[in-house]
């Protein structure tokens, strides 16, 4: 006799014929047709596995896959369906069921899958409600990488884990990051986001943070960082290769005490929060060159999402495509056009480099720029060509830029970008802002360069040791964080 029993759930017979074939030498193999008949299998036998179609008669597989929770001896439950949706992934996941696989699959995937269910069992999940429309329009593709990724956010959803989510520019890292909290018991708390290259550093940490009144100048009344306004919620921080060493201490013993601490103040605050971290850049090289803590990044990617670009997804990008005409057809109140099929070819072919994002404004235009209800080829070319050639011409004139700036035009470029973004404030007392907040982050800088030695430290600013004590107490430089970082 079979030591192991597997039900397959399916209206399609050929299918569950070639299921049975595969799997009848080693197990005891039930077949049913509908729902109904597959609880009624499930009521009086003790299954291994079940393969369970999301669409079949008389009740859903969903419905079915919720029974199996009640059962004292639960069944390893997989999931298979050709409507391969993020929201079907992430649902499946939710609610336990131990894997999810789209059709067609190859036959080995069913093997691999039985092989590991007699190993070990996925933990059981809940499902929450969420609106399925709504989570649908945030990340769409039916790839096997991008059903990876679903999949992923729905065993998610039911702890509180610190993810670090990996990708180009374009790819989705923040919607991915949006569907992790919209799938978390955390969905109705607050989702903050921070682009961190986007705030200017001297800014950065006060953003974060939070500052009391009179901490610095124009610290005019106290005020609570993005940490706080998190709490309860989740934080994203975009682009976390980009923040400052001096913060990534910070954030590290953020990570670590559950806490922040104002500029200004000694008293921590206690917060409760999930953070997400992504990033276009590698991180492990930034390690080497020491540009990015080690131990932050071993504490932000506890668990890791890699985005693939779009040329790495080609199955996925007629989808996008017609997604954003259907976007765009409803914002712009015009009919929804279509793609011919040598536009669908040229899309196809092209790297998109600019990726998803490079797609959504490329549809955008055409959609309002060709006046023709089918969109061909030539409509999509005169756009993404051009795009593609300014693209490349401004970043060669940025790297040459760069490469022959010297530091005072770097210094002079910096400085016109904060009196920009102060212009319209109520600040006074520009030049003496500018320069404590320029000497406060030299004397940073210098200080994580040489680990906090202050006689070294001293000797290269050329002053004297109590007058870079006094600088650390004036500027309210944490010497506590110093000392940990030193003991690390």
């Amino acid at each position: 006799m079979k030591e192991h029993k597997i039900l397959i759930v399916d209206d399609e017979q050929s299918l569950v014929y070639v299921l049975k074939k595969l799997l009848e030498n080693e197990f005891s193999v039930d077949t049913a047709s509908d729902g109904e008949e597959a609880i009624s299998y499930i009521e009086q036998n003790e299954y291994l596995a079940v393969f369970l179609d999301i669409r079949i008669p008389k009740i859903n597989g969903m419905e079915v896959l919720s029974y199996t929770k009640k059962l004292s001896v639960e069944p390893s439950v997989i999931i298979m369906t050709a409507q391969n949706t993020m929201v079907n992934a992430i649902d499946a996941m939710k609610q336990g069921a131990y894997d999810y696989i789209t059709k067609p699959f190859e036959l080995d995937e069913i093997i691999d899958i039985t092989e590991k269910i007699k190993k070990n069992k996925y933990p059981i999940h809940k499902v929450s409600e969420k609106s399925e429309d709504f989570l649908d329009t945030l990340l769409v593709g039916k790839s096997k990488t991008m059903q990876e990724v679903f999949k992923t956010i729905g065993k998610l959803s039911h702890n509180n884990l610190t993810v670090l989510i990996l990708g180009e520019s374009g790819t989705g890292k923040e919607l991915v990051a949006k569907a992790i909290h919209l799938n978390s018991a955390r969905s109705d708390k607050p989702f903050i986001i921070v682009n961190t290259p986007s705030v200017p550093s001297e800014l950065l940490e006060s953003e974060l943070f939070g500052h009391e009144k009179g901490s610095y100048t124009g610290a005019n009344e106290k005020k609570d960082g993005k940490f706080i306004a998190a709490n309860g919620g989740t934080i994203f921080l975009d682009e976390i290769g980009d923040m400052p060493l001096n913060l990534q201490a910070k954030l590290l013993r953020v990570i670590q005490e559950k806490e922040v601490e104002h500029i200004g103040s000694n008293k921590p605050v206690k917060i409760d929060i999930r953070i997400i971290a992504a990033t276009n850049k590698k991180l492990k090289s930034l390690i080497k060159n020491a540009k990015f803590r080690e131990d932050l990044y071993y504490r932000l990617n506890v668990i890791e999402i890699t985005l693939p670009p779009l040329r790495e997804r080609k199955s996925d990008i007629s989808i996008l495509a017609n997604f954003f005409i259907k976007k765009f057809a409803e914002e712009f109140n015009i009919p929804e056009k279509q793609l011919s099929e040598d536009a669908s070819s040229f899309l196809q072919s092209y790297d998109f480099p600019g990726n998803i994002r490079e797609l959504e404004n490329a549809i955008r235009r055409v959609m309002v720029m060709s006046p023709s209800f089918i969109l061909n080829s030539d409509d999509f070319r005169v756009i993404l060509d051009n795009e593609n050639a300014v693209i490349n011409k401004e970043k060669y004139a940025k790297d040459k830029k760069t490469d022959s700036d010297s530091f005072e035009d770097i210094i002079k470029r910096r400085i016109k970008n904060y009196v920009e973004k102060i212009k319209d404030t109520e600040a006074n007392d520009i030049y003496k802002s500018i320069m404590n907040l320029t000497e406060k982050t030299v004397i940073e800088e210098i200080l994580t360069l040489h680990n906090y030695n202050q006689l070294k430290v001293s000797k290269l600013l050329g002053i004297n040791r109590n007058t870079l004590r006094k600088k650390i107490n004036e500027y309210g430089i944490s010497l506590k964080n110093f000392k940990k970082i030193r003991n690390n």
